[in-house]
């Protein structure tokens, strides 16, 4: 929230389905960079902040794990107010959550990653114009992908997580950052580990399930 790429509408109408015991809101959920270049807020990102909080007093426990685009908060974690949490990382049911911008070797320059925001932000908003004239063509993911291959050879993104795992003694973990929603299996030092990531709110829509103790990747157009 707070960026002009992102979809708080299609994300209020999942949230507003019905009450969870539990929501993991894994990183970037508010665009601190963005909006101390300028402020940009809808009444949608207003209502998300609202539905949340309502489902707070009902007794549903919300982490929130903060990302690189809302560090600022970091300079607060851990904190605790009622049933909401603001932590960096946190460890549930043998899995890390982590948004997982840390073990990013780009995001490390932040002078980097603050350009990057910017000009995805402005990608979403061209892929969008062109949307609307006919054109099918992804500038945004021709950018971030590229932008990615770039520096594989610095950080290998999800083995890095993975790893992170299986120093703790974890079986897996959940993550965001990356943009990428996927549910695998990532072998480290002969370990399995499982590697699942929740995707976004810009271009995927993407959000994981977990429901008699499996974990699902779900879409917009999926129900719960």
């Amino acid at each position: 929230m707070g960026s002009r790429g992102s979809n708080p509408l299609k994300l209020y109408n999942v949230l507003n389905k019905k009450p969870p015991d539990i929501i993991f809101l894994v990183g970037d959920i508010i665009d601190g960079w963005l909006l101390k270049k300028r402020f940009y807020w809808t009444k949608e990102a207003t209502d998300i902040i609202r539905k949340l909080l309502a489902y707070s007093n009902k007794g549903t426990k919300i982490i929130y794990i903060t990302g690189n685009h809302d560090d600022f908060l970091r300079s607060y974690s851990p904190v605790k107010f009622g049933n909401i949490e603001i932590v960096d990382e946190y460890e549930w049911k043998g899995y890390l959550i982590s948004h997982g911008d840390k073990y990013d070797g780009v995001v490390q320059l932040k002078w980097l990653g603050v350009i990057g925001g910017y000009g995805y932000e402005i990608a979403i908003m061209i892929d969008r114009f062109l949307k609307k004239i006919g054109y099918k063509v992804s500038l945004s993911k021709f950018a971030k992908d590229n932008v990615k291959q770039a520096v594989k050879f610095i950080s290998n993104f999800e083995n890095q997580l993975a790893y992170q795992a299986l120093q703790r003694g974890l079986k897996g973990v959940i993550c965001g950052h990356i943009h990428n929603p996927e549910i695998k299996t990532i072998t480290i030092k002969k370990k399995k580990i499982e590697y699942l990531n929740c995707g976004d709110w810009i271009e995927n829509n993407s959000y994981i399930v977990y429901k008699k103790n499996k974990f699902r990747l779900c879409f917009i157009s999926d129900e719960i």
